[in-house]
């Protein structure tokens, strides 16, 4: 019966109620010079303290809050750079609407100094001494803006910029030493890319972004545009559309070097369309719920059709503890963004790589992973944050790269990439269990760093020889072994020149062939090897609108995780966790 008449209530509160048994509240927000503040944050209280409704107040610095029960309510307001202000004891009565006019005090509006004849700074008022005196050891006096309210907030001011506000936007040249493949994908060695993106109307977000490769290899050129949508619901939640689409042309000579002679009538040239949905919502004050799922259509002598769901539940078990859930389907997490790099350049990272790709018995394959993994995170109170998680991994037709002599595997085994020396080799299925321990911290305002242990899956090769020249051979050499990892990573930034380094080392077995844990997000990830990215501003001319940077990156710099292979006719083919490149570029950004 008592959850029955709950209900009701519940669903009461939704209905509109009769003007003659609610009230409401109305009211302006000012400064202390008369200025109406636009996006103000007004929480309603209840009598016993609780957070109720909470509006924001209009272009006037109006709000109202209506549909209230008669009874005592009170009112916050707070304000960035204004000290909160707190309404108590409004009283609500039937078919009235009671008016509040709350203005705001300056952060040091209490402080009235003078300076009198003998020269002594005095203060006139006693007040700030009062606020001192009064509040709780707990309680400090200044506090920050709440997030959520800031982004509320932001929005609201946005509304009234017009159609268009807060754009940004970021152009790329970048060239290298060949391009870079990894366990995530490879790219050209040489890109022009952009990005832009815009709020919409104050609540809604636009990003448009476009990347063109060359591949000097074997002269292939690629291209690759995104565009995503996100509106801002109330809530935390925020969902997003997003749709990516990728082409790389095969000319003659690389089809030639791909498939032989038949290349002129089957042309292989590699067509992606994804169509992207993310979305978070707050489930309560505990609990945060981010979803979505990736449909991926490639044609690439054939066409694959995937989807891969994925999920990130987040459960606040006490004040700075935190357990994860998380399910991630289809390819790893796109590699950990350079120093310093901002939302636009991980977005260009992520649209410059192509999926792995490789050939099984002359049939396209694309590499598939899963992961499932429980985590605990927990802020230290000396600084710092410790990371627990154990995870399983599932893969399918995984794809190693490798440097193979000439004609071996010639027959449909082995798939060369397009932008590099290197080749891609379908080492099949597999699934492994592992789990990690992570510490991360910021040193100071411009150092971070982090170190990661992990004891993960990976694909060893049996012995160092292979006795035929089948693939099969090679591939049943490979077996999942459980290995230990370490990571190191230390992110600086120089104040004097505005220099952003990153470097990053991950340590591990010596015979393993795929690196340990691709999915790890943890603060202290890394590729294998020694990696080292540089971004310095260059000088610019006061009329140009933006900035200028330089960039450099060098990946696996000790070439580690190189493994060789004699092969039956006493050449060498290397199984490479990593590959070693290097890569320039200048970024505008605007």
């Amino acid at each position: 019966m008592r959850k029955s008449v709950l209900a009701l209530l519940a669903v009461a509160g939704t209905l509109p109620l009769p003007s003659a048994i609610v009230g409401s509240i109305a009211g302006s927000v000012t400064d202390d010079h008369g200025i109406p503040q636009v996006g103000a944050a007004v929480t309603l209280l209840g009598s016993d303290g609780r957070a109720l409704r909470r509006v924001f107040t209009n272009d006037r610095g109006a709000f109202i809050v209506d549909n209230l029960f008669p009874g005592l309510y009170g009112v916050r307001v707070a304000v960035p750079s204004f000290l909160p202000a707190l309404k108590e004891r409004i009283r609500i009565e039937p078919g009235v609407r009671s008016f509040v006019a709350v203005q705001l005090a300056n952060l040091f509006a209490t402080f009235q100094l003078s300076l009198p004849g003998d020269s002594h700074w005095q203060d006139r008022t006693e007040d700030w001494k009062w606020v001192l005196r009064t509040a709780a050891a707990t309680r400090p006096v200044l506090r920050f803006a709440d997030p959520l309210e800031e982004r509320e907030r932001q929005s609201v001011l946005r509304k009234f910029n017009g159609v268009f506000s807060d754009t940004q936007g970021m152009v790329q040249l970048s060239a290298g030493d060949g391009g870079r493949v990894s366990q995530f994908g490879s790219e050209s060695d040489m890109g022009t890319a952009f990005a832009v993106a815009t709020s919409l109307f104050g609540n809604s977000n636009l990003l448009v972004s476009g990347n063109l490769g060359y591949g000097s290899m074997y002269g292939a050129p690629s291209a690759g545009f995104h565009t995503s949508y996100s509106r801002e619901m109330g809530y935390g939640a925020q969902p997003e559309v997003s749709v990516t689409v990728r082409q790389l042309f095969r000319p003659l000579q690389a089809g030639q070097a791909l498939f032989g002679p038949m290349s002129r009538t089957n042309p292989a040239v590699l067509q992606t369309f994804t169509l992207g949905f993310h979305d978070r919502v707050a489930l309560g004050d505990l609990v945060k719920l981010e979803y979505g799922f990736l449909y991926d259509s490639i044609s690439f002598l054939d066409r694959m059709n995937y989807v891969s769901p994925f999920g990130k539940l987040t459960y606040q078990f006490a004040e700075g503890t935190h357990v994860v859930l998380r399910y991630a389907g289809g390819a790893p997490q796109v590699d950990a963004a350079p120093a310093g790099e901002n939302a636009l350049g991980r977005n260009l990272s992520a649209l410059s790589l192509y999926p792995r790709m490789s050939l099984k018995g002359g049939r396209p394959a694309l590499q598939r992973g899963e992961h499932m993994e429980i985590g605990l995170h927990q802020d230290l109170a000396i600084g710092g944050t410790v990371e627990l998680a154990a995870f399983r991994d599932v893969f399918t037709n995984a794809a190693l790269t490798t440097i193979a002599p000439p004609g071996f595997y010639a027959g449909g085994d082995i798939l060369p990439d397009l932008f590099t020396d290197t080749s891609s080799f379908n080492a099949g299925s597999y699934d492994t269990t592992g789990y990690r321990a992570g510490y991360s911290r910021k040193i100071s305002g411009h150092v971070d760093a982090g170190v990661t242990y992990s004891r993960a899956g990976v694909l060893t090769p049996q012995r160092e020889a292979l006795a035929t020249a089948d693939a099969a051979e090679l591939r049943s050499m490979l077996t999942p072994a459980r290995e230990h990892s370490v990571s190191a990573r230390l992110t600086a930034q120089i104040p004097e020149a505005r220099t952003w380094i990153s470097s990053s080392y991950q340590w591990g077995s010596r015979t393993a062939v795929t690196a340990p844990d691709p999915f790890n997000l943890a603060g202290a990830r890394s590729l294998p090897g020694l990696n080292v990215v540089v971004r310095q501003p260059l000088p610019q001319p006061s009329y140009v609108p933006g900035k200028f940077e330089a960039t450099a990156e060098f990946r696996n710099l000790l070439a580690d995780g190189y493994v060789p292979l004699q092969t039956v006719d006493g050449r060498r083919l290397y199984l490479i966790q990593s590959a070693r490149s290097f890569r320039g570029g200048v970024n505008f950004v605007f």
